[in-house]
């Protein structure tokens, strides 16, 4: 049986061994296979197997509180399986490492449906997810590589384990530690889910075709490939198994006095009982290595996108970065982060992983440049710079132009804003673009009220209005009316 949950498969004996544990409240109605250790010899375990908290969208609905389980192995990132994570809702995955989830679960503001947690730098036993990566050859119907990483916002207050880069053997000691309950009711469900707990067991070398049974189909025992790059375990009694909820945590062997994570839970036998499938580790080190390596010490560089003349007769430039890492990286203002025409302060100080074309704006005349310095740890330093020469906006990207001029306006009007520059014009473009698409008939009235907004001087009360974060013109209400008259209010 599988270790995670997955909807769809409710009514199917695959016991999803290392999945998701329970949800809450009225999302709690998704019947969930969840589980932890069987037969444990411990509550609690190494601060490394941290338990993930998540919200997943199905079939157009939202289910909040499953968790599965997963390893810290490397700064900013933790491996876990990969049908933990299908289905997740935007970044709403958070890792805990407390000792007491109920009690600490409190930590994560609710709005909504979308949880917070402390500020980075404030006391937590959370950490959100900037991003996600299931490991790009993931099959579902072979259940195979069951691998997938999360890219951390913050670090840990401890260090990563490492994992075992050589094939682990049969007949070796090791530990396995989860999240999952400790009662198996039924070969679908089990109880005592989010308590860690540690248990130890005996590698038994990879399964066999005849680990493949009818009456809980995992079609990957049936691929020899698959079978090869799996570890099964002995989960007969004394010996502890993993359950449902335990999906996506570690088997734990030690070398020379030292622990490593040598496979990834993926599935156990009916009721939790008989065996333990783990994802081997050492035929997925690129993957492994890769999300190391973006765990921060990938590229990040700034760009120039284009150039633009701009409401009072100079130009603009409007400059984005690259950031190949899965995790966000933060660089405060000053010799590391130096822009001397950005002075209203456009440029972020918090990178997102990811290409973003528009990240700043900076103005200046026909005859000056605009140049942009970065220098994050583990990476060169890059300057960029933007004249007259450079590539003019073209027309075709109107739509992400006007949003950044828009919030080239608002920057400079004096308001305290809660979106950074780039969250300004990311959501604006997208609002452009859906009146392109949906409504085109009103993109002149659009396209009208945008550059009103863009041309008004700064000037709080004057010329614009504060309110909660947000700036708003004084001087376009007639071009705002026109706007929405069109859209049919």
């Amino acid at each position: 049986m599988r270790l995670s949950w997955k909807i769809s498969s409710f009514a199917l004996a695959g016991v999803l061994l290392t999945a998701c544990s329970g949800p809450e409240s009225k999302e709690d109605a998704l019947a969930t296979k969840q589980g932890s250790i069987i037969r444990p010899t411990a509550t609690g375990g190494r601060n490394e197997a941290v338990m993930i908290y998540m919200t997943r969208l199905i079939d157009g609905q939202l289910y909040i509180g499953g968790t599965c389980t997963g390893t810290y192995y490397a700064p900013r990132v933790v491996l876990t399986a990969a049908h933990c994570l299908e289905n997740l809702w935007g970044n709403q995955a958070f890792v805990y490492w407390g000792d007491n989830f109920e009690a600490d679960k409190s930590q994560l503001v609710r709005s909504g449906d979308t949880f917070t947690p402390p500020p980075i730098g404030s006391p937590s036993f959370f950490a959100q997810a900037d991003s996600v990566q299931l490991h790009p050859n993931w099959d579902p119907v072979l259940h195979y590589p069951d691998m997938a990483v999360i890219f951390l916002d913050r670090k840990p207050p401890f260090d990563p384990l490492p994992i075992y880069r050589s094939r682990v053997a049969a007949n070796v000691q090791a530990t396995i530690t989860g999240w999952g309950a400790n009662v198996a009711t039924s070969g679908f469900t089990g109880t005592g889910s989010q308590v860690q707990r540690t248990g130890k067991t005996l590698t038994l070398g990879s399964p066999t075709a005849a680990d493949y049974h009818p009456d809980d189909p995992n079609q990957g025992m049936l691929n020899p490939t698959v079978r090869n790059n799996t570890l099964k375990t002995d989960g007969h009694a004394p010996r502890s198994n993993a359950c449902f909820g335990d999906s996506g945590g570690p088997v734990i062997i030690n070398q020379g006095g030292q622990d490593y994570v040598a496979g990834v839970s993926s599935w156990t036998g009916l009721w939790c009982e008989d065996y333990g499938l783990y994802t081997r580790l050492d035929p997925q080190l690129p993957f492994l290595d890769l999300s190391y390596k973006r765990g921060g010490q990938d590229v990040l560089k700034p760009t120039v996108n284009c150039v633009v003349p701009n409401p009072q007769g100079t130009l603009t430039a409007f400059f984005g970065w690259r950031n190949d890492n899965g995790v966000g990286i933060s660089i405060p203002y000053g010799t590391k982060n130096s822009a001397p025409r950005d002075t209203a302060n456009t440029r972020p100080t918090r990178f997102a992983p990811g290409v973003h074309a528009v990240g700043a704006a900076m103005d200046f005349a026909s005859g000056q440049s605009a140049s942009w310095t970065l220098s994050p740890d583990n990476n060169p330093t890059t300057t960029v710079t933007a004249n007259a020469a450079s590539l003019s906006c073209p027309s075709s990207q109107f739509a992400t132009t006007e949003a950044a001029m828009v919030c080239r306006g608002m920057a400079r009007s004096g308001c305290a804003l809660s979106q950074t520059y780039a969250e300004c014009t990311e959501s604006n473009a997208d609002f452009n673009q859906l009146i392109v698409d949906a409504l085109p008939e009103c993109t002149s009235a659009q396209t009208a009220w945008n550059n009103c907004i863009a041309a008004t001087p700064p000037g709080v009360d004057t010329n614009w209005t504060c309110v909660e974060g947000y700036a708003y013109s004084n001087n376009c209400f007639d071009q705002e009316s026109a706007f929405f008259t069109c859209l049919g209010f």
